[in-house]
């Protein structure tokens, strides 16, 4: 992946160039279409937008998409070891939310993991959290089933990958992904993996016949109600696991609506308060809301005041002076 700068409209973009030995493999080059066509397709500001798609002059493919300032989260696991629950949960509410956009599009991106979600920070300050490389997403089409794998061959990062995708069956869904997101949030709340062993074939015997271990025996002090969401991913049986992002996405706003509404009560704060402007808003409240906008009619209550009674000062003034 490369920064670059399209100097047409000046604007600072990233480039990912395929080199042209490996565009040559017929399985690669789909997926790096793949990839175009599943993030060009779903439009969400939880995802890197895709910006343009072309080929170089020796015939290397490459992909044009937005470019992102801040860390990957698997950076942020390496140097912090865990994230606060409320600000896991701000994240994965967008990550939720876009799956199932993506999912109810007939895309399924088979490969979350830490590398692949980005903390982006915005020019405001706030950070969001955007899925990367949909480069061995299976995407379904009309009359369009594209097969990525060679027969024999497991696609998907071996301790994030789903019992079904380690058993290689051909049927995955949408809960594919709800199990890899449910890997990445146990491993961000407690700084280990559900599943580990000394080598690849272990690892899938672990993944395929032992359930893991309830996120809240790693570490006590989690909040119940979203150990329970972390858990319910883990299902090995995907008929017992979360069924959708969507059901994911709103189990997630509750957590983060009990665990704001705790915060703020032990800061000694009521929702009235809130409602009413009567703090300020904290970075981490969320996107669409800051200090200013909160504070704003009192702001220009005084600005009016003050106005009205700068017109009677001066209006006294110009009587004395006649």
């Amino acid at each position: 992946m490369w920064a670059a700068r399209n100097e047409l409209i000046d604007r600072d973009v990233a480039l990912k160039i395929m080199r042209p030995e490996v565009a040559e493999d017929a399985v690669a080059l789909q997926r790096f279409f793949n990839e175009a066509k599943a993030s060009g397709r779903v439009r969400s500001s939880s995802i890197v937008e895709i910006l343009d798609l072309g080929q170089a002059e020796d015939g290397s493919p490459f992909l044009v998409f937005e470019l992102l300032y801040g860390e990957g989260l698997d950076a942020r696991l390496k140097r912090d070891g865990t994230v606060p629950p409320e600000q896991l949960v701000e994240m994965m509410v967008g990550v939720a939310k876009a799956l199932d956009l993506a999912h109810s599009q007939g895309i399924i991106h088979r490969d979350l993991k830490p590398a692949n979600i980005f903390l982006h920070r915005l020019p405001t300050g706030e950070t969001i959290a955007k899925i990367l490389d949909f480069g061995i997403s299976k995407v379904f089409d009309t009359g369009q089933n594209f097969s990525l794998t060679r027969t024999g061959m497991v696609v998907g990062s071996p301790a994030y990958m789903s019992p079904e995708q380690a058993a290689g069956r051909e049927d995955i869904d949408g809960r594919a992904d709800l199990w890899s997101l449910g890997v990445v949030m146990f491993e961000a709340l407690t700084g280990t993996l559900p599943y580990e062993a000394a080598n690849y074939n272990a690892l899938m015997v672990r993944i395929l016949t032992q359930d893991s271990d309830p996120v809240q025996t790693r570490k006590t002090d989690l909040p119940q109600a979203l150990c329970a969401i972390v858990d319910a991913c883990l299902r090995r049986e995907r008929d017992q696991r979360t069924q959708s992002a969507g059901v994911l996405a709103q189990q997630l706003e509750a957590v983060l609506r009990e665990t704001r509404a705790i915060r703020y009560r032990s800061e000694g704060r009521r929702a009235s308060d809130r409602a009413q402007g009567g703090f300020k808003r904290r970075a981490t409240d969320g996107p669409g809301g800051s200090f200013l906008s909160e504070r704003r009619t009192p702001l220009i209550i005084a600005a009016a005041v003050g106005l009205t009674v700068g017109l009677v000062i001066a209006g006294i003034a110009l009587l004395l002076a006649r």
